[in-house]
């Protein structure tokens, strides 16, 4: 529910436009919010972004109950992550790698944004459909300066910005980067993101070397504009290669040049004039040589690129194919044999505009967020129970159910950071009231399963500590 560039391209700005199609509602909802559930099970369709919590396989299985479609969105092969990533702790473990192909192979369908992506995750997949990356505003093409060869008042400013998962990508072409400009008069390289990868570029004066730290992507867009050239490296990684196209579209929507690494994400630019290719470093410094010798080829290339994603990759464009896709899976699926719950179809059943917290963001689109103190506090226990931080978690969490005491998900949760400190009795009487709440989920069902064997095994050895004996006649 953040601001960061996946979130507005992937969440916020498709929920929008689809909520601008005559007789579609769309509610954005926060994976931690106090009617999360209620929301999955009502509404027609669903998609989620990558969720990796064993208790969204009940709700993919409740709603294939119900005869409604459940779709996960895909961005990125995690499970290819590479070891200088922050992300790679966590991709590397065995449980968010099993959650993550579990979702992808009892989802309905999988959203992804390349058809890179899509050959990834076919073999597990149910259906594939390539939603690719679109801008939701585009500005005019910039107007170029008269004087388009570089001077001291006017250089010519080459730029790259993004995050620390970059950070191979980046340091590959530094030196070769760093000796060119040191042989450029009047050119200028500058980059947005972690400090960290900044340090490379020390050696560079500030005639020829400006950084500006990384911040939100409207931050990032409005740095965009004062480029020339943009570069996007990437090594030919199997991440990278699933990665998408959105850096192009950033640098074309700004008028700005791009010279993208000629792998996967941008091939298809290929013979559009919208972009320079290279392969190597040496291709690199190539093109950027013609593109320094020739100021009307550097803004042709410019123009041409805001027109190619000006024509093509407008998101009010592609909205309604994407709906398509919906309204297909939802007249495709249909329910499972045998009867329903009585409390699963009158969650069905439930008006979506009925849930308590929604925020009306436009006609026809909501988001149900982390609102009440109870819903924060359990925000905070969850993320402290995850850090293994349990007495911070148990403190929490107590405090979301004393100012909530109906939330089952707190309780659930409350009962994990109890159970893991060795408060089994307290445990126990958590995840009994979790399932009390909500006879739905499963997460406290499942859990208290796990107490009463391990309580049947304790008392079996005890038994058989007291009487040993392997004849003993079953008691009545």
């Amino acid at each position: 529910m953040g601001s960061t560039g996946d979130n507005l391209y992937r969440l916020h700005q498709p929920a929008a436009a689809l909520a601008r199609l005559e007789g579609v509602e769309v509610i954005e909802v926060h994976p931690q919010a106090r009617y999360h559930d209620d929301s999955v099970l009502a509404a027609d369709v669903v998609v989620f972004t990558m969720t990796l919590d064993v208790e969204v396989f009940r709700l993919i299985h409740q709603r294939r109950q119900l005869g409604k479609p459940s779709i996960c969105e895909v961005n990125d092969y995690l499970p290819d992550v590479q070891s200088w990533n922050p992300a790679h702790a966590s991709w590397s473990d065995r449980r968010a790698l099993f959650c993550f192909d579990q979702l992808i192979r009892r989802c309905d369908a999988t959203q992804v944004t390349t058809e890179a992506l899509g050959q990834r995750l076919a073999e597990r997949a149910r259906r594939i459909t390539v939603a690719p990356n679109q801008l939701q505003v585009l500005p005019p093409l910039r107007a170029f300066p008269t004087q388009i060869s570089p001077s001291p008042e006017r250089p010519l400013v080459i730029g790259w910005g993004g995050s620390i998962g970059h950070w191979e990508d980046l340091r590959t072409i530094s030196a070769a980067l760093i000796a060119w400009l040191q042989r450029q008069r009047h050119v200028r390289f500058e980059l947005m993101c972690d400090p960290v990868l900044a340090e490379p570029f020390a050696t560079l004066n500030a005639e020829r070397f400006r950084f500006t730290m990384a911040g939100s992507l409207d931050h990032y867009l409005a740095w965009l504009e004062r480029l020339d050239i943009g570069l996007a490296p990437l090594l030919p990684t199997e991440f990278n290669r699933c990665r998408s196209d959105v850096k192009f579209l950033e640098y074309a929507s700004r008028s700005v040049a791009p010279v993208l690494q000629n792998l996967d994400p941008y091939r298809h630019l290929s013979g559009t004039g919208a972009a320079l290719l290279f392969d190597n470093t040496d291709e690199l410094i190539h093109q950027l040589d013609r593109l320094v010798d020739e100021p009307a080829l550097r803004q042709t290339i410019a123009c041409t690129a805001h027109a190619l994603v000006s024509r093509e990759r407008r998101l009010d464009q592609h909205t309604p194919s994407r709906l398509a896709v919906y309204q297909d899976l939802a007249q495709r699926t249909t329910p499972t044999e045998g009867p329903i719950e009585p409390l699963l179809q009158q969650a069905a059943e439930r008006p979506l505009t009925s849930l308590p917290g929604l925020h009306q963001l436009a006609k026809g689109h909501w988001r149900l967020g982390i609102n009440s103190p109870a819903d924060q506090q359990r925000l905070l226990g969850v993320e402290a129970l995850q850090r293994g931080a349990l007495a911070e978690a148990a403190g929490a969490l107590a405090e979301a159910v004393r100012l909530d005491p109906g939330d089952a998900h707190a309780f659930s949760f409350l009962g994990h950071a109890l159970q893991r400190q060795g408060r089994l009795a307290d445990a126990l009487a958590a995840f009994e009231r979790a399932a009390s709440l909500d006879p739905l989920q499963s997460r406290p069902v499942r859990a208290l399963a796990r107490l009463h064997a391990r309580a049947a095994r304790f008392y079996a050895e005890r038994a058989a500590t007291l009487n040993p004996s392997d004849d003993l006649p079953q008691e009545p």
